[in-house]
């Protein structure tokens, strides 16, 4: 029966490339801020080192879904006015191509001419395959807003929100006019024109953080109260669970994308509990998912105070889901694990320095401290949960995201696939120094402890790593939260430690651990790709050496057989 069926799934795939019916898509992930480091610590804590996980080769070793993309390369980062991108010009180059090369704080507009850059995205749609975006960030922020807005500063989302549901002037024009106050009516030389590239391009499916760019400040607004799959108030702390709406000018763009074709909803449960069936291709049915006010929590604090959000992987699965009913061409979808790039930003779990000023100690055996978005309080976080806790559960949701469309790929009925996974830039410059033996209380590491008259500060209580026969590795279990596993590290305290060239104190740019503003690094990125056609595709990042990070989107162009058209001073290039 099973040679049958199989006859039968070949027949029909050949029957579908012959008609030129083959369905291509294309998943194109971007772990924000995330260098090469993280996924190795997200290795280690998960047993790399270990008994019978010791060579790659191991059957115990290799356990990432992004260590199964078949082909790597690595590639630059910079952008066009600084050695050092920030995210928009980032994730503009990735949309865009070499026309994307521009300034830091510029989306996808040209920084000269002050044109608007075709993306990827929007040139997909046009010629007819479906779009999305997902993001743990606000989904108005940089990376996600480069493929289907264009503005000349990534800070003005209330404009790309109004961008991202609009498809022609008239509609753009509408949501201002919409507004009580005549002062926010829509004045062409105050409030830009829709992009051309965006006129005709709908998005299909759009989740994430950023309810606070849609909605407006009053609370009495239904669109905030936090609901089920049935509608239901979703309670929290004895009170129905809302958002705060953030648009000074009172229009709400959730009642106004739902006139447009939008399925508007807001929690785990109703994104899970979603009526799949109501996409289709000739239907006008999009998918808005709005989750956070701001940017969706970490992963760990999602785990133990927000469990109504989604998880990326769930995102990323729901918006395949939909998209590939959307239409029968493929589609393209953009994943964006955010907050990667926050966690390294705040600089928790990391290496600090004694209060006296003499010794570097352990942040990862300190409790969390309130440095980005809603980052637990050492008040609110529980006994065994430390700041890297947060790093390594971070990469996990972004592993388990790519597992999903690995999963999507590998099913040869879904048509043709190609999976990309890069990042925008490294943030930190995180690095694994060793771990923290609670038992013993000192950092294992391959190191001794200085002299202390040699060094000032120095690291206290470092002891060799290596100094054991059976070696010394970290000691972590998996713990089940939602049907998911995730790493908690055992009793024995064996945790991972991490350091971060851009922590403010051991850098010498300040005097306490906080938030570092402007901590991304000129380093080299990773890039992993796959494809179910034999790696025809995916392989064209392989064998050339370096490339630069224009150089990812003329292979999803040739994959999809599309063309981004060129801005005049790029034609000749």
């Amino acid at each position: 029966m099973k040679n049958i069926f199989r006859a039968i799934l070949l027949i029909l795939i050949v029957f579908n490339v012959a008609t030129g019916q083959t369905k291509k898509n294309v998943i194109f992930f971007v772990a924000d801020g995330c260098g090469i480091a993280p996924k190795t610590a997200l290795r280690l804590a998960l047993g790399q080192g270990s008994d019978q996980s010791r060579l790659s080769t191991d059957p115990k070793f290799q356990i990432l879904a992004q260590d199964k993309l078949k082909f790597t390369a690595t590639i630059t980062n910079h952008s066009l006015n600084s050695l050092i991108t920030d995210s928009a010009p980032g994730a503009s180059v990735f949309a865009s191509g070499k026309q994307g090369k521009i300034d830091n704080e510029f989306l996808s507009l040209d920084p000269i001419s002050l044109e608007a850059i075709p993306t990827i995205l929007e040139e997909a749609k046009k010629q007819g395959y479906a779009v999305g975006l997902v993001s743990t960030a606000r989904v108005t922020h940089a990376t996600p807003a480069a493929f289907a807005s264009h503005i000349w500063n990534r800070d003005l989302e209330d404009y790309i929100a109004c961008q991202l549901i609009s498809k022609s002037q008239k509609e753009y024009e509408k949501i201002f006019n919409t507004s009580s106050n005549p002062d926010f009516h829509y004045k062409a030389e105050w409030d830009w024109i829709l992009p051309s590239p965006k006129i005709g391009v709908e998005v299909d499916v759009m989740l994430g953080g950023g309810a606070s760019k849609f909605l407006p400040t009053n609370q009495n607004n239904p669109n905030l109260i936090i609901k089920d799959k049935n509608g239901n108030p979703i309670i929290k702390n004895g009170s129905e669970a809302k958002f705060k709406g953030g648009r000074k000018d009172e229009v709400d763009l959730v009642e106004i994308a739902k006139k447009r074709g939008f399925v508007y909803l807001n929690s785990r449960d109703a994104l899970l509990g979603l009526d799949l069936s109501q996409f289709e291709p000739n239907n006008n049915k999009k998918l808005l998912g709005l989750f956070d006010d701001s940017h969706m929590q970490y992963e760990q604090d999602r785990q133990l105070f927000y469990d109504e959000q989604p998880m990326l992987a769930e995102m990323t699965k729901i918006a395949i889901e939909v998209l590939k009913r959307k239409s029968k061409k493929g589609f393209f979808l953009l994943v964006e694990s955010g907050r990667i790039d926050h966690l390294a930003h705040a600089n928790v779990g990391g290496v600090d320095i004694s209060e006296d000023g003499q010794n570097y100690i352990v942040g990862s055996d300190k409790k969390p401290k309130l440095n980005i978005g809603s980052y637990a309080s050492e008040k609110d976080t529980p006994e065994n949960i430390y700041g890297s806790d947060y790093f390594l559960k971070e990469v996990l949701a972004y592993d388990y995201s790519v597992e999903e469309a690995r999963k999507f790929m590998n099913d040869k009925k879904n048509g043709e696939t190609l999976i990309i996974a890069t990042a925008d830039h490294e943030t930190g410059g995180f690095a694994i120094v060793g771990l923290y033996d609670k038992d013993k209380n000192n950092v294992r590491s391959y190191a001794h402890e200085p002299k202390k008259e040699n060094f000032n500060p120095v690291p206290k209580d470092i002891k060799r790593g290596d100094s054991e026969t059976k070696g010394f590795f970290p000691n972590y279990d998996l713990v089940d939260f939602q049907g998911w596993k995730w790493p908690q590290v055992s009793k024995d305290g064996r945790r991972i430690v991490i350091a971060y060239a851009s922590n403010p104190l051991t850098n010498g740019n300040g005097t306490s651990v906080k938030n570092s503003a402007g901590n991304h690094t000129a380093s080299d990125l990773l890039v992993l790709a796959d494809d179910n056609v034999g790696g025809k595709f995916a392989s064209k990042i392989s064998g050339r050496g370096l490339l630069d990070n224009t150089d990812l989107t003329p292979i999803i162009e040739d994959f999809l057989g599309v063309k981004i058209p060129l801005l005049p001073r790029h034609k000749n290039k």
